[in-house]
């Protein structure tokens, strides 16, 4: 398989169907600081009946405790946060455009929203001010693992075998077995999806953000975050080389050199708290159809 095939196999393929229009809404809303805002939400939101309809349920669940009955999308908004609302649609539709394949993507999809807590954590700190924008890049940044996965799983498996007994980056035995990497990959199903340039950008560069151009800050979040959910317990393949962090993107994050291990240290268990309250949310968010899509993580 080569770069070219496999690239024509990400946008013609039929088997990964295109973002839910609601989630890519919300998702070009994250962009836009004045769209985050309950009215703005509540009508993407109003879109899909069924996605309402999940979103009243878990405003009356016991999670928030309401005083009273919330009958409206736009109070359900309101009780729940314009950002959770974003976050919890994107998360429950690419779950259900790539869901898991059974548990050996388990870990990966954990990764994955442990990463996105990771990246809304060190946007907070940073003063990023898009923090649904680094919460979706980091949520997404694997995704091109999951597309290679279902492309050719043997493949896959082969070379992350070669990455363990090498001791390469993982993303260098792709390019030697596939012809690309994830990163890459993951730009083009982005692309394909119509995400905002900046995510498509974290997507594909957050293994090497000192090439980042359209947005340098949250590629460099990205990658941080993507370490960060390693280092809270949330690594999708243990037998990954562990790999040292850019100095461009800490030059964003955290100038100071002697300051970095204890911020890692400190969110780390931001991360975790978040992750497990996220998880809550998403199940509850899902409980009447997918209860079971997202597993039970398992932090190593």
């Amino acid at each position: 398989m080569d770069r070219t095939l496999l690239r024509r196999l990400t946008e013609e393929t039929t088997a990964l169907p295109t973002l839910p229009l609601v989630a890519s809404r919300l998702v070009e809303a994250v962009a836009r600081m004045d769209a985050e805002t309950t009215e703005s939400v509540a009508r993407i939101l109003a879109l899909d009946p069924g996605l309402t309809a999940r979103t009243l349920r878990l405003a009356n669940s016991d999670c928030y405790g309401f005083p009273r009955k919330v009958g409206s999308v736009e109070l359900a908004v309101l009780v729940l946060g314009p950002g959770t609302i974003r976050d919890l649609v994107l998360t429950a539709s690419v779950v259900q455009t790539l869901g898991p394949d059974g548990r050996a993507m388990t870990d990966l999809w954990n990764h994955a929203m442990a990463c996105g807590v990771a990246a809304r954590a060190l946007a907070e700190r940073t003063q990023y001010p898009l923090l649904g924008e680094a919460y979706a890049a980091g949520l997404l940044h694997d995704i091109g693992a999951v597309l290679l996965r279902q492309k050719d799983p043997q493949r896959f498996e082969a070379a992350i075998a070669l990455a363990d007994t090498q001791r390469m980056p993982l993303e260098e035995a792709e390019r030697g077995l596939f012809g690309s990497d994830h990163s890459e990959v993951g730009g083009w199903l982005a692309e394909r999806w119509g995400l905002p340039g900046e995510i498509v950008e974290a997507i594909a560069c957050h293994h090497h953000p000192e090439v980042a151009v359209r947005s340098p800050e949250l590629t460099a979040l990205v990658h941080i975050a993507d370490s960060l959910a390693d280092r809270a317990g949330y690594s999708w393949t243990p037998l990954r080389a562990p790999q040292p962090l850019s100095a461009y993107a800490w030059e964003s994050v955290e100038p100071d050199p002697s300051r970095r291990e204890a911020l890692l240290d400190g969110l780390a268990e931001v991360v975790v708290r978040e992750a497990e309250r996220e998880r809550e949310l998403f199940a509850e968010f899902r409980r009447a159809q997918e209860e079971d899509a997202w597993p039970s993580p398992q932090r190593v």
